[in-house]
């Protein structure tokens, strides 16, 4: 056995031992504990003889249960207006100490409009030797990956693209004025008993908790005016909702608009559709295929 593993075993044992001696219950749980350990058991970084040696009161194993790690990806080299923008995003930061990072990134694109083709052709002469390079690097950093290691990356990239879809709706939502959806009466109930807030997930989940209680307790009649107001609120914003829907349909921002709400007007070619054998477009904006002439007896 190695010189190593015999110290460790030799100190362990004569330290329980005295644990034994002494009758400390805590202390001969403790040394169980490090006894059974994992970081006692021979894992497959451990080569020669000390891998097959074999060990008394011990795991012997020839390998981990750990998932290979997934190579590091290559970064994408910046393009020509990213990277010029970023040369001089300090000095318009500094030059406009008032502006908003989106300010700043309109004063960039204005700069590198007018910024001359040689400048440009230089910037984009770098962007293409990085480029290359990166090529490269990511053909075998994809040649590394395995199966599951690819399903998963791809698993995450679509995570990613719902996500960033789902901002730009409701930004987009923000954008046109969407009616905001009223609380319901236990939200009410909250809002009105002022939670506090900035507390941590543990305080703010016992806090939560004790809302409930309350609002369990609380008398019918104090519950229904938190229920009739509710129920104002949400008639309110059901004819809103309903005059802003028609305002965006009126303006084609049918993205904007519920799915089941959404009746769009035949379209002129459902005319021409029933003339030229093209498909007809209904009430509802669904498609259907147009009727077949019915054969005819008397052919030529």
């Amino acid at each position: 056995m190695h010189e190593s593993v015999k110290l460790c075993l030799k100190f362990y044992w004569s330290h329980f031992t005295c644990c034994f001696l002494s009758g400390s219950k805590m202390q001969l749980n403790t040394m169980a504990r490090l006894l059974y350990s994992p970081r006692l058991l021979l894992s497959s970084w451990q080569t020669g003889p000390l891998a097959s040696a074999p060990t008394a009161g011990l795991h012997c194993t020839t390998s981990l249960n750990v998932a290979a790690s997934t190579p590091v990806k290559p970064k994408r080299p910046m393009n020509a207006y990213i990277r010029f923008a970023q040369g001089i995003r300090s000095s318009l930061a500094s030059a406009n100490p008032k502006a908003s990072p989106t300010d700043i990134s309109k004063l960039a694109a204005v700069q590198w409009q007018s910024l001359d083709q040689a400048s440009k052709a230089k910037y984009e002469e770098e962007y293409k030797r990085e480029q290359a390079v990166w090529l490269q690097k990511n053909a075998k950093y994809l040649s590394q990956l395995t199966d599951a290691q690819k399903e998963e990356i791809k698993l995450e990239r679509q995570q990613r693209n719902e996500g960033k879809a789902k901002r730009e709706q409701k930004r987009l939502l923000k954008e046109l004025g969407r009616p905001k959806r009223p609380m319901n009466a236990y939200l009410r109930f909250c809002a009105e008993n002022k939670p506090v807030v900035g507390l941590s997930k543990e305080d703010n989940k016992m806090q939560m908790k004790n809302l409930g209680m309350q609002w369990r307790r609380l008398p019918d009649a104090e519950r229904d005016r938190y229920t009739k107001e509710a129920e104002a609120d949400m008639k309110r914003y059901q004819e809103e909702m309903k005059k802003w829907e028609d305002k965006m349909l009126a303006s084609e921002n049918v993205e904007a608009v519920r799915k089941k709400n959404v009746l769009l007007p035949p379209s002129p070619a459902s005319t021409m559709a029933k003339k030229g054998g093209m498909p007809v477009v209904g009430s509802g904006g669904s498609v259907s295929k147009p009727k077949k002439p019915s054969p005819t007896t008397g052919r030529p």
